[in-house]
């Protein structure tokens, strides 16, 4: 299993990609569903005039669907393209939402099973996990509580008013 890039504040706060792989991945199948509804949207946009263009041999119906063909063509496959690259853009920003509170939270996990002091448990406001974020910030206070109060000795003497 892999771990999220755990490099500096500074490094991360510069890029929009802090789980490349998660991000990109997301960003590409996202990408690649939205393409194929494009693709079947197109499809039934041109179905029409290709249907006349395949099956009338007559000018008179040959040259509006020749011409709705054209001007589809040139309208529809660039806002197509267009909106695609805004989705993959939208999604590489969305997914940072997701990507940065899943950073964190490995993070504070990596300092935990190290036996460090946990980093301090802040997502952004407009992060998704806000509720995991409270449950990491009282796990970690009752954590440092119980590091500060030393554990009761097992065996040992016991103090001297309670021997029997």
């Amino acid at each position: 299993m892999r771990e999220a890039n755990l490099g500096a504040a500074e490094d991360r706060r510069r890029t929009r990609l802090v789980d490349r792989q998660f991000q990109l991945g997301l960003a590409v199948r996202l990408l690649l569903v939205l393409t194929i509804l494009f693709a079947v949207g197109l499809l039934l946009a041109f179905a029409p005039s290709y249907y006349v263009l395949a099956t009338k041999n007559d000018l008179k119906s040959l040259e509006p669907a020749a011409a709705e063909f054209l001007v589809l063509h040139k309208r529809l496959l660039p806002a197509a393209l267009l909106s695609l690259a805004g989705i993959f853009l939208y999604a590489i920003f969305f997914s940072h939402r997701i990507a940065g509170p899943l950073y964190r939270i490995n993070a504070i996990l990596r300092a935990l099973i190290d036996d460090r002091d946990p980093p301090v448990v802040k997502f952004r406001d407009d992060d998704y996990f806000q509720p995991t974020a409270a449950l990491l910030k009282e796990l970690v206070e009752k954590l440092r509580a119980s590091r500060r109060t030393p554990a009761p000795r097992s065996g040992g003497n016991l103090p001297s008013g309670d021997a029997t």
